[in-house]
C-alpha cells in the first residue's frame, strides 16, 4: 500500500524561537528549520516566533503545524516538508553513497558542533551573563521568566560535562577564603600556583576540539561552494551554516570559538553567506511573520494539554499487556491517594488555623478582666504605737470594773 503523501502546503506554519541581536532565531535547529522551508517551499509558509516549548507536542522548539498535523524536531519537520506537493528535495542531488553518509554527517554535526555552539551560549560565563541569560528573560513572560532560563542551562549542563566543555571559571574555580587551623589563618595559595593557569589550560581545550572539528569538514568541503559537490544547498550545508549563523551574528562577550571560525576557517564564512543568500535570494517570496496578540500570552500561565500521538510500535504494544496495565493502575493508585492526602492534609490544617484564628478574635472583643490588686500595706501614719493602744486598752478595763 502506498504512503499517501499530505496536501499542498496551505496554512503551513514554523513555529521557532525569537530573534537574538542580527541572528534568525535563538536556536540552531529553529535556523535550520527556516532555512529547510526557505529552500524547499519558499513563500508557502508563515514564521510564529514562540518562547513556550510547551506548547509543542513533544516540549521542544521548533515545530510545524500544517492543518491537523504537528511535526516537531529538525528531522522530522525536513522530511515531512519532503512529501508536501511541489517542495524540493534538497538532497535529490546526492548518489546512494552520499545518501548513507549524510544521517551520520548530519547527527555528528549536531552533537560536535552542537556542543561548541552551547559551550559559547551556557557555559561561558561571561556570554551567559552578558547576552544568553538576558535574551531569555526578554523572551519569556512573567511567571517564566524568572526560572526556565537557569533550567535551560542547567539541561545543557549535563551534555557539555560529558564532552568536557562545560567550564566556567569565575564561578566554579574561586580561591576559596582562608580559614583558620587551630587560631592561625591558612596561607593563601602564591599566584604561581598551577591552578592560576587552569582557565587558560581549559580555554585551549575548547579551541582544539573546535579546530579537530573545523579541519575535518574543511577537507569535506574543499574548493566547492557547498558540501559533497553540490549545487544548491544541501541538508548537510544547511545544519552547517545553522550552527555558524549563530557563531557569526551573535556578538559574544567572549568570543572564543568564533574567532577560532573567523580568523582561521574564512571558507567557512563564505558557505554560510552562499547558504543564506540561496534561502533568501527573492526578497518577494519571505515568509511572513505572524504577530501574536495578548491573548496569546495566556497559554503560558495555563498548563494546556497537548496534542496527542498515536502511534504503532512496539513500546505501544507493550503497553497493552495486562503486566503492564496492572503496574500503571497501581501507580495511579498511588498519585491519586497522594492527592488525597494531600488534599486532607491541607484542609485539616485551614480548619485549625481558622479554628485559632476565631479564638484569638474573641479574646479580643471580650473586654480585659481586671486582676485583685493586693492590699497596700498601711502608712507608718495609720499605725498607732504600742504603748498608746496599750493604755488604751488599760482605760477601757477599768471603765467596764467600774
Amino acid at each position: 500500500m502506498s504512503e499517501s503523501k499530505p496536501s499542498g502546503p496551505r496554512n503551513i506554519t514554523l513555529h521557532i524561537w525569537p530573534k537574538l541581536a542580527d541572528s534568525l532565531a535563538f536556536d540552531v535547529a529553529s535556523v535550520a528549520a527556516l532555512f529547510c522551508l526557505q529552500l524547499a517551499i519558499p513563500g508557502q509558509f508563515a514564521i510564529s516566533y514562540c518562547a513556550n516549548p510547551d506548547s509543542s507536542p513533544s516540549g521542544q522548539l521548533p515545530f510545524l503545524t500544517h492543518g491537523l498535523h504537528h511535526v516537531s524536531g529538525l528531522a522530522p519537520i525536513a522530511a515531512y516538508v519532503r512529501k508536501l506537493h511541489n517542495a524540493r528535495n534538497l538532497d535529490a542531488p546526492l548518489d546512494t553513497v552520499q545518501m548513507s553518509q549524510l544521517t551520520a554527517r548530519v547527527a555528528h554535526l549536531e552533537s560536535s558542533y552542537g556542543d561548541l555552539v552551547n559551550h559559547m551560549l551556557y557555559s561561558l560565563q561571561e556570554n551567559w551573563s552578558g547576552v544568553t541569560g538576558p535574551a531569555l528573560v526578554s523572551m519569556l513572560p512573567v511567571p517564566q521568566r524568572y526560572y526556565v532560563p537557569l533550567r535551560i542551562r542547567t539541561s545543557n549542563k549535563a551534555r557539555l560535562e560529558a564532552a568536557e566543555l562545560w567550564h566556567v571559571p569565575e564561578v566554579e574555580d574561586e580561591p576559596e577564603e582562608p580559614r583558620r587551623v587551630l587560631g592561625r589563618r591558612k596561607k593563601r595559595h602564591p599566584p604561581n600556583e598551577p591552578h592560576k593557569f587552569k582557565p587558560a589550560f581549559e580555554r585551549q581545550k575548547v579551541v582544539e576540539k573546535a579546530r579537530a572539528l573545523f579541519d575535518v569538514y574543511h577537507r569535506l568541503l574543499g574548493s566547492n561552494q557547498f558540501f559533497l559537490g553540490s549545487a544548491l544547498p544541501t541538508t548537510l550545508d544547511v545544519v552547517f551554516a545553522a550552527h555558524t549563523h549563530l557563531l557569526l551574528k551573535i556578538a559574544f562577550p567572549d568570543p572564543l570559538v568564533s574567532s577560532v571560525l573567523t580568523e582561521s576557517y574564512p571558507r567557512f564564512v563564505t558557505h554560510h553567506d552562499a547558504v543564506f543568500r540561496a534561502s533568501f535570494s527573492n526578497p518577494t517570496r519571505l515568509p511572513p511573520v505572524i504577530e501574536k496578540t495578548w491573548t496569546s500570552s495566556l497559554r503560558y500561565l495555563i498548563p494546556w494539554p497537548r496534542v496527542p500521538v498515536r502511534r504503532k510500535s512496539p513500546s505501544s504494544v507493550l503497553a497493552e499487556s495486562p503486566e503492564v496495565q496492572q503496574e500503571e493502575w497501581r501507580y495511579k493508585l498511588w498519585r491519586w491517594g497522594f492527592i488525597g492526602a494531600s488534599v486532607v492534609a491541607a484542609t485539616a490544617y485551614l480548619l485549625y488555623t481558622t479554628r485559632n484564628l476565631t479564638v484569638v478574635l474573641k479574646d479580643r472583643k471580650s473586654p480585659p478582666r481586671l486582676a485583685s490588686l493586693p492590699t497596700p500595706p498601711p502608712s507608718p501614719e495609720e499605725i498607732p504605737d504600742a504603748e498608746e493602744s496599750s493604755e488604751g486598752s488599760e482605760d477601757e478595763q477599768k471603765a467596764e470594773e467600774e
